[in-house]
C-alpha cells in the first residue's frame, strides 16, 4: 500500500519503508515514529504532502524526514481538502501500526514524554494558556500521570496541521483560524483510534516539513 512510495530529501525512492524503519529504530530504539500530513491548493489540484519524522526528543539532534507527494484534482470546499489531510493520516498511521508490530516496541515513552503530551492536550483545551514558554518545562515537570495516561498507544504519532482554537472573527464575521473546524471533527476521531496525535503549534511532521515540501 505504502510500501515504496516514501523518498529521501535526495530524491532517491525508499524501496522498503517498513525496512528502512527497521534499521533506523535498530540502531536508536528511543526514537519516536510521527507521520505528519499538509496539502496546498494549485490552480488545478490539490497537493498533498505526506512524511513520516523519525526524532528522538531526549537526545534533540534533529529530525530524519522522508515523504511522498499525492496529486488530486482540486478541491475547492475546504472541510474536504482538510477531512483528507486527517484521512491519509489514519491510512499511514494505521499502515505503519500494522507492519511495525512485528519488531518494533515503543521504547520513547518516558515520564517526561507521557508529561509533554499531557501538557499538549491540556493546552488544547485551554489549561495553562497564560504559561510562558520558558516556564511550560517547570509545569510539565509538576503534572500527575495517571494509569490512563500510561495505556500504550499505537506505534506512530500523528501531526496535524490544525488549529485547537477559534480564534477571533475577521472584519467579515468569519474565524481566523479556518482549521479549527477540522481539529473538532477530525482530531477526537484520530485519538479515539489510539493515536497519539498533535496539532499546531506542536504538529512539527505537518507544519514544517510537509510545508516545506508543498512549497518547494
Amino acid at each position: 500500500m505504502f510500501k515504496n512510495r516514501f523518498k529521501r530529501f535526495g530524491g532517491d525512492y525508499i524501496p522498503d519503508i517498513i525496512e528502512y524503519l527497521r534499521e533506523i529504530v535498530k540502531n536508536d530504539p528511543t526514537s519516536t515514529i510521527t507521520v505528519g500530513c499538509d496539502s496546498i491548493q494549485k490552480r488545478r489540484k490539490t497537493v498533498y504532502a505526506n512524511t513520516i519524522m523519525i526524532y528522538n526528543s531526549d537526545i534533540k539532534r534533529g529530525a530524519h524526514v522522508v515523504f511522498f507527494r499525492e496529486e488530486c484534482s482540486k478541491i475547492r470546499d475546504n472541510q474536504e481538502r482538510l477531512y483528507k489531510e486527517a484521512q491519509w493520516l489514519h491510512d499511514i498511521g494505521t499502515y505503519l501500526d500494522k507492519e511495525l508490530s512485528d519488531f518494533y516496541i515503543r521504547k520513547d515513552l518516558t515520564d517526561n514524554e507521557i508529561k509533554r503530551y499531557k501538557y499538549h492536550l491540556l493546552k488544547c483545551v485551554g489549561e495553562y494558556s497564560n504559561v510562558e514558554t520558558h516556564h511550560e518545562d517547570g509545569v510539565m515537570t509538576n503534572l500527575v500521570i495517571t494509569p490512563l495516561d500510561r495505556l500504550q498507544p499505537r506505534l506512530v504519532d500523528l501531526h496535524v496541521d490544525f488549529n485547537p482554537f477559534e480564534g477571533n472573527m475577521n472584519e467579515k464575521g468569519v474565524r481566523k483560524n479556518k482549521s479549527y473546524a477540522a481539529y473538532k471533527a477530525y482530531v477526537p476521531w484520530l485519538r479515539g483510534m489510539g493515536f497519539r496525535t498533535w496539532s499546531k503549534p506542536q504538529a512539527f511532521a505537518a507544519t514544517s516539513a510537509a510545508d516545506l515540501l508543498l512549497k518547494d
